[in-house]
């Protein structure tokens, strides 16, 4: 296939060369250039749209919906993986229209948990879906005991995005960085925090999960360094002295990337009535590849399986998840670069 990658960042360069290896023609591009087989420095009108099979998005979050549209609208099947503010089922019409294919939040979360999610559903009746996910250094390291593998742009959203959470059957918004909870993982105790990782799952799943959540994992005491931050305003967007403090804190993050190893854990947790099923998985870093890198790009590359059985429109990663037809090949894709998904199945009955 002919693919256009859009954005060579972190994310973008692995699934670049990824999809380059395994034979596909591909075009990356990005404004500031960089490190991808086919590399247009520019943006998106930069390219001329015609001719390609696929396009695949690893954009910042606040521009992504923007080329999501403009991809969408010529036509091009779209695998996103950005993690935009706007709603992307609003797509729905235009990719209709034009025929293209739409599968937005294709990364790890939301993406691989939207369809672990829609596989639950799938195959229980859960009442309660819980999503906890983090992708961290092995050991706590530097002044937040985290270090950035991906955009920092979109990890200040995550810190600051009112997190939608389903409680007994309506969406309620609740402060992101509130929900801490200890989380013991096969890498130690973690804390928990709520963050906006359900976004079409509060759709799609509308009426059929009556108690829904996402929550985020880090070492303990990040929480509360990340707080101290938001309340001393430097996550905020308002300009002071024509500077926005956001700006500078995305810089200053930007360098806390260091050259230690990371790793993706997560956890789904889906309870029925005497029933609980936990989908589990753990991601390494390999290849020279970080394990957030492997995690992301792998789901958004698994999904080139299947994109092209779905109808023009917009199709969220839980409803692939639902399918018995799809899903198979996305739990074989990610199993055959070593990402294994575990299930553990706990049933209650009375004597």
């Amino acid at each position: 296939m002919r693919v256009l990658v859009l954005g060579c960042g972190n994310i973008g360069r692995f699934i670049s060369k990824h999809l380059a290896e395994k034979g596909h023609e591909i075009t990356a591009v990005d404004i500031r250039g960089g490190d991808c087989p086919g590399i247009i420095k520019g943006d998106l009108g930069s390219v001329e749209l015609g001719g390609y099979d696929l396009a695949i998005g690893a954009l910042p979050g606040q521009v992504a919906f923007k080329y999501a549209r403009q991809v969408i609208e010529k036509g091009i099947d779209l695998i996103d993986v950005s993690y935009m503010p706007e709603d992307p089922l609003s797509l729905g019409e235009a990719a209709k229209r034009s025929g293209a294919r739409y599968i937005p939040d294709a990364g790890v979360a939301p993406g691989l948990s939207n369809m672990l999610a829609g596989r639950l559903v799938s195959e229980m009746r859960p009442l309660s879906i819980g999503i906890y996910v983090g992708g961290v250094p092995k050991t706590p390291v530097g002044p937040l005991g985290y270090s950035i593998t991906w955009s920092p742009h979109d990890l200040i959203e995550e810190y600051t995005r009112p997190a939608r959470v389903v409680k007994n059957g309506a969406v309620e918004a609740v402060e992101p960085l509130s929900g801490v909870e200890p989380v013991n993982t096969p890498l130690g105790e973690m804390e928990a925090f709520y963050t906006d990782g359900l976004r079409t799952l509060l759709s799609t799943l509308a009426g059929k999960v009556p108690n829904m959540y996402e929550k985020t994992l880090r070492w303990p005491g990040h929480v509360e360094k990340i707080k101290l931050l938001k309340e001393l305003g430097l996550m905020s967007e308002e300009p002071i002295e024509g500077v926005r403090p956001r700006q500078i804190l995305a810089a200053l993050l930007d360098k806390l990337r260091f050259d230690v190893p990371d790793v993706v854990f997560m956890r789904i947790v889906g309870e029925g009535q005497g029933e609980r099923v936990t989908y589990e998985v753990l991601v390494e870093p390999d290849g020279g590849w970080s394990a957030m890198q492997r995690a992301t790009g792998l789901v958004a590359a698994s999904l080139t399986t299947v994109v092209k059985d779905l109808e023009p429109g917009v199709t969220p990663p839980e409803l692939i998840g639902m399918s018995n037809k799809l899903m198979p090949r996305i739990l074989t894709y990610l199993k055959q670069y070593g990402i294994t998904i575990y299930v553990e199945r706990i049933t209650r009955s009375a004597l």
